[in-house]
C-alpha cells in the first residue's frame, strides 16, 4: 500500500476550534471548562464533569484510535479504588459511540438523563447503538488491563489503555472491536473524588 493511501485512511479530528465538537452536561454536576486553541483542546477540570462529543458523518469502520496529550494535576484516589464507588473519576475516557440494534424505550425518550437521549440521537434514523466504548488513561501502569461494563449503565464498557508519564505526557493506541462508529465521546472526571486537574488532548487520530 503506498504513502498516500495509507494516509487517506488516516483522519485526524480537529482540535484547535469547537465548531465541530458539542459540550454537554450532566445535570446537578458542575461542567468542566473546554478550551480549543493551536495547541489542541484544554479541559479544565475542578471537581466537574462533562463529555465533549464529536458527530461523525455516518456509520464509519474504525481500526484504530491514537491519542496523545498531557496532563497536568491527578484524581485523588489510588490505582486500587479508582473505579469504584466514590472514586469513579478518569482524567480521560476516550469513548466510540458503536452503532448497534439498541434504541431507547418510551420511558428512556420520555426520562432519561439528557446525556442518554443524546446518545440514543446520534444514531441515523432506524438505525440504534450498541455501546461507547471507552479507553481510559488510568493512574499508573498497574491498571491496564482492567475492564469493564459500568454499573451505571451496560451501554458503557471501559478499559485502562494506558496511565500518564512522570511529566505527565500519554500517547496511547488502542485497537477497537471493528464496529461501526457514530462518534467521538469524551470524558474527563473530578466529581466524584473531588479533584482538579486539566488533561490537554494535541492529537486524535482514527485509523481506518
Amino acid at each position: 500500500m503506498s504513502l498516500l493511501a495509507v494516509l487517506a485512511l488516516s483522519l485526524v479530528l480537529p482540535l484547535a476550534t469547537p465548531a465541530d465538537w458539542e459540550i454537554l452536561t450532566f445535570r446537578g454536576i458542575p461542567p468542566n471548562r473546554v478550551r480549543f486553541d493551536d495547541r489542541g483542546m484544554t479541559i479544565d477540570v475542578d471537581r466537574s464533569a462533562g463529555p465533549v462529543v464529536l458527530a461523525l458523518a455516518g456509520p464509519t469502520r474504525i481500526r484504530e484510535v491514537r491519542v496523545a496529550g498531557r496532563l497536568t494535576g491527578t484524581v485523588r484516589t489510588t490505582p486500587e479504588l479508582q473505579g469504584a464507588k466514590g472514586a469513579d473519576d478518569f482524567a480521560l475516557r476516550v469513548g466510540l459511540v458503536e452503532a448497534g440494534q439498541r434504541r431507547p424505550g418510551v420511558l428512556e425518550r420520555r426520562f432519561a438523563p439528557e446525556w442518554v437521549r443524546r446518545l440514543f440521537a446520534l444514531a441515523p434514523p432506524g438505525r440504534g447503538v450498541g455501546h461507547v466504548r471507552f479507553f481510559n488513561l488510568g493512574l499508573d501502569g498497574s491498571q491496564i488491563g482492567w475492564s469493564r461494563t459500568h454499573p451505571r449503565s451496560d451501554l458503557l464498557f471501559e478499559e485502562v489503555i494506558a496511565a500518564p508519564g512522570d511529566d505527565g505526557r500519554f500517547d496511547f493506541t488502542a485497537r477497537t472491536s471493528g464496529a461501526p462508529v457514530l462518534a467521538l465521546w469524551l470524558s474527563a472526571d473530578g466529581d466524584d473524588t473531588g479533584s482538579s486537574f486539566t488533561v490537554r488532548i494535541e492529537r486524535l487520530d482514527l485509523a481506518q
